[in-house]
């Protein structure tokens, strides 16, 4: 990520078109108001806390996203900021904004403060990792680098420094999809969404599978606009390995990779009702699938 950080400079001024569903995701897991703390220059023993303050779209400041909603075709992102009513229908910038000071610098050792003077912290071309509050067990985790670094001259945070991160949203990943050990497979399953009013069935393997999340790869004759919406909830079926029992998940879509998707485990559907995944429950798969030859684990 931004290993030569003049090129991820240089590649954001081009202006790409971000898609507002993947921006919507970033804001929801790290929200206008929430704490949150990061490392710079992937020092992970010189951990800092934070609040993310505002952010900046398409150049423009935006202190609060009340009623925050994006629109599942079309990825119009929009939202009201204390009056104001914003609609996004082609975002080219994103920015997460931090305060430059913080004093939890002052709550570090010695060494730990020495080394951070060496690397900088929230300095100009720094590529700082932020760690948003834990959700169910979960720690979502972004890499960025400071675009820049200005003091606010109005507003609500008027002569307040700040920095402007940008983001690589294609690195942002629930911290305990890295803690569990996955375990590649090879199973046919299927998955229903909703689409339009209407349950689809779409053919598709599981290729991974962890405590917390499965990777599935679709069908080739899968047809583009049948394809899962990230944020999309769907329903994972598959047999186990020489069982007669039929699994079905409940599960988010967390990331759309060409044609393979990452989905966040939700949930377990039982006779019928939906219940909370438990660890036995969990046991009892992964140790199935453990039986299976095409199994096992992934590097």
């Amino acid at each position: 990520f931004f290993k030569n950080k003049k090129d991820a400079v240089a590649t954001n001024q081009a202006k790409e078109v971000l898609d507002g569903r993947t921006i919507f995701r970033l804001m929801r897991h790290f929200p206008v108001g929430a704490k949150l703390q990061y490392y710079p220059e992937y020092q992970k023993n010189i951990v800092l806390d934070s609040v993310v303050i505002a952010y900046a779209i398409n150049g423009i400041f935006v202190y609060s996203t009340a009623g925050l909603s994006c629109d599942e075709s079309s990825g119009v992102l929009q939202f009201s900021d204390q009056d104001q009513k914003w609609v996004f229908k082609k975002i080219t910038s994103f920015r997460i904004i931090l305060p430059v000071f913080s004093h939890s610098e002052t709550k570090l050792d010695y060494i730990r403060r020495e080394e951070l003077l060496k690397v900088g912290g929230l300095v100009k071309g720094n590529v700082i990792t932020l760690m948003a509050e834990q959700s169910d067990g979960q720690v979502p985790v972004l890499e960025t680098i400071v675009e820049r670094r200005t003091m606010l001259k109005e507003g609500f945070y008027a002569n307040q420094t700040v920095a402007l991160l940008e983001v690589d949203a294609a690195t942002l990943m629930l911290s305990d999809q890295r803690a569990h050990l996955r375990l590649k497979t090879n199973i046919s399953a299927t998955i229903q969404v909703r689409k339009r009013g209407e349950n689809t069935l779409l053919n598709c393997t599981m290729i991974d599978f962890s405590d917390r999340s499965l990777r599935l790869q679709m069908a080739a004759d899968t047809a583009a606009e049948a394809m899962p919406q990230e944020g999309g909830k769907l329903l994972v079926s598959f047999n186990l390995p020489g069982q007669s029992e039929y699994i079905s998940l409940m599960g988010e879509v967390f990331r759309i990779e060409g044609d393979a998707i990452v989905v966040m485990l939700t949930g377990l559907v039982r006779a019928g009702q939906s219940v909370e995944l438990g660890q036995i429950e969990m046991l009892k798969i992964k140790a199935n699938l453990l039986q299976h030859a095409g199994a096992n684990l992934a590097k």
